[in-house]
């Protein structure tokens, strides 16, 4: 494979993966900070632990035996597994880095999931911000479940195409520029709704409205945050369907979520002593 072919795949990738490693300590600092001061409901402690979980399972798998993988990975590991694959076990072989393996295909499924989970929590909150407002409460459940269902639909349509060269077929590409708008959507309904009912909610008391409109100005990063790496993972598999950059920043997007919703739990005022 060319050098510029590696530099727009395995390159872009891993410049993806780092970054979103570095994220992932970001998420780790905000996650301890989370349990060690606030006294939240069980139900929400269990929300963050899983959506932590998924970033940080860790992994159990013989590389090189090469004679079984047992993978108990998500987000972190399953990237750095295809790296590991790709510049080490395969390194100069043409024929292994022309295959997309899988679990660089079943990451997106990963992501999504993270996604999901984020997003239903943002549901929840918007549910009794607008006064249990059902068909907007549908609204914010619906468009997250269609978006992690194209998720998985491109996992498995990659893990179907195998070769990277694949990628480029008009159903594959048809289907990324389709969950990218779903993804746009949902990202700007969660964060208009928030900040909508957020204002509505105001007081008049000044400690109180602090703390919304510091609740406002996350809401609006977040999801402006999130909806501009949503357009260039569009944009950048239009302009280069065959390799990877596009991959590269959907892997940051997780993080993006997980961060999201920690920053947004993390900007009350705390419920107990820090330790």
């Amino acid at each position: 494979m060319a050098e510029s072919s590696l530099n727009g795949t395995f390159g872009a990738y891993l410049i993806g993966v780092i970054v979103s490693a570095c994220l992932f300590g970001v998420t780790c600092t905000q996650t301890w900070y989370y349990f060690t001061r606030y006294s939240d409901v069980t139900i929400l402690k269990v929300w963050v632990a899983a959506i932590w979980l998924v970033l940080t399972l860790p992994a159990n798998y013989p590389t090189l035996t090469g004679l079984h993988r047992i993978l108990e990975v998500l987000h972190v590991a399953f990237p750095g597994h295809a790296i590991y694959y790709y510049v080490i076990l395969h390194y100069g072989d043409p024929a292994a880095l022309a295959q997309a393996i899988w679990t660089l295909c079943v990451n997106i499924t990963v992501t999504g999931l993270i996604g999901l989970l984020v997003d239903l929590f943002y549901a929840r909150r918007i549910y009794y911000l607008s006064n249990h407002n059902v068909p907007l409460l549908a609204a914010t459940i619906i468009l997250p479940v269609c978006r992690f269902g194209t998720s998985v639909g491109i996992t498995a349509y990659s893990i179907q195409l195998k070769d990277f060269a694949r990628f480029e077929v008009h159903s594959m590409t048809s289907l990324v520029k389709a969950s990218v708008p779903i993804h746009v959507v949902t990202d700007i309904l969660v964060a208009g709704s928030l900040c909508y009912y957020l204002h509505s909610s105001r007081t008049g008391i000044k400690r109180t409205d602090t703390m919304i409109n510091r609740l406002m100005v996350y809401a609006v990063h977040n999801g402006l945050i999130i909806a501009v790496a949503d357009v260039l993972v569009i944009a950048f598999n239009t302009a280069y369907p065959g390799n990877l950059v596009y991959l590269a920043v959907y892997q940051v997007v997780a993080n993006l979520y997980s961060n999201s919703l920690l920053a947004t739990l993390n900007a009350r005022r705390p419920s107990k002593p820090g330790p």
